[in-house]
């Protein structure tokens, strides 16, 4: 009887051991597979300059494609040695412009990192190298933390915090704005800002006092939920209203069965009666326009563009640089 016990708790535990591993088994293919899942991407990154008020800005071009030749889509980051810089959402092409001006004087070694989305794996490029030339004289630079901002709805809002760096001996006032992204390369037209999404500085402009002494202002990046239009169907108390007496007429005149002509009079009445609601309605429709549906700011990637501007009523001098929004 004993030996029949212990034979019967080996074969239990060996059961419990093989369950065991066939879970183990499982994890580590699901983990496998978790790995392996998503659209393998290339990414690159060319550099360039263009001028804007009056001194150059570098650009740097980056473009995220998956192995099936298609574009990815997300935001995709400028980064030195593992310092993120700046960034962009891609466009319908797999094509996103950064623009950075806060490298200092001497070579660096820039990477565009996509980060990937809910279809495509991460990538980054190799590496260029850049030469940053020396500050010009009364400048300063503009660096943004965090330099990607997400919100989890519309609705929600993100905190950024904007750092004016002044070089060459500069001091006075630095002005603070926000836009959408550049029209295109080598332009300095900028668009509206996204659907529903608005930045407020606080403060709006810095005074630099100190050639060495760089200043923040904190801005909040402001999305817009979706609300609802008035119902289409405002006419509706109107077509009750001219209805209801023909309707009930009807009803009394069926019950007392009269000769035909009164029949025809409840026909003749609720022809006008439908008459009289379509006009009534065409007029209401025309004097009272309900609003179109506020559709609020759109989930996706966008791209906002940060612009910091002075000006001596002689000489004006302004940088910028771009920060990809994500709204879930």
């Amino acid at each position: 009887m004993t030996i029949e016990m212990g034979m019967r708790r080996l074969a239990r535990t060996g059961l419990v051991v093989a369950l065991a591993a066939g879970m183990m088994a499982g994890l580590a293919a699901t983990a496998a597979m978790a790995q392996t899942t998503g659209i393998a991407t290339h990414t690159t990154l060319t550099t360039g300059s263009e001028e804007v008020g009056g001194h150059a800005v570098a650009t740097y071009s980056a473009k995220v494609l998956g192995e099936d030749g298609a574009p990815a889509a997300g935001v995709v980051e400028l980064v030195e040695q593992g310092r993120m810089l700046a960034g962009a959402a891609l466009n319908a092409s797999g094509e996103a412009e950064i623009r950075y001006s806060g490298l200092t004087q001497g070579y660096h070694y820039l990477r565009a990192v996509y980060v990937g989305d809910a279809r495509h794996a991460a990538s980054q490029s190799d590496s260029a190298q850049v030469s940053a030339a020396a500050t010009s004289a009364s400048s300063f630079a503009l660096s943004l933390n965090p330099t990607t901002v997400s919100v989890d709805a519309p609705g929600d809002a993100a905190n950024v915090s904007a750092t004016v760096t002044p070089a060459g001996g500069f001091t006075g006032f630095v002005a603070l704005s926000c836009a959408g992204a550049p029209v295109s390369t080598g332009s300095s037209t900028d668009t509206a800002l996204p659907v529903g999404v608005s930045c407020t500085f606080t403060p709006t402009n810095l005074q630099i006092t100190s050639a060495t002494t760089p200043l923040s202002s904190h801005f909040t990046i402001q999305t817009t939920a979706p609300a609802g239009g008035l119902s289409q169907n405002a006419g509706s108390p109107l077509v009750l209203a001219v209805l209801l007496p023909g309707v009930v007429g009807l009803g009394l005149l069926g019950r007392r069965r009269k000769v035909l002509g009164r029949v025809m009079l409840v026909l003749l009445v609720g022809a006008i009666g439908m008459a009289g609601t379509s006009a009534c309605n065409a007029r209401y429709r025309y004097l009272n326009h309900p609003p179109t549906a506020n559709l609020g700011t759109i989930p996706g990637s966008y791209t906002l563009t940060i612009w910091a501007q002075t000006s001596d009523g002689v000489n004006a001098s302004e940088t910028f640089t771009t920060l990809p929004l994500t709204v879930k």
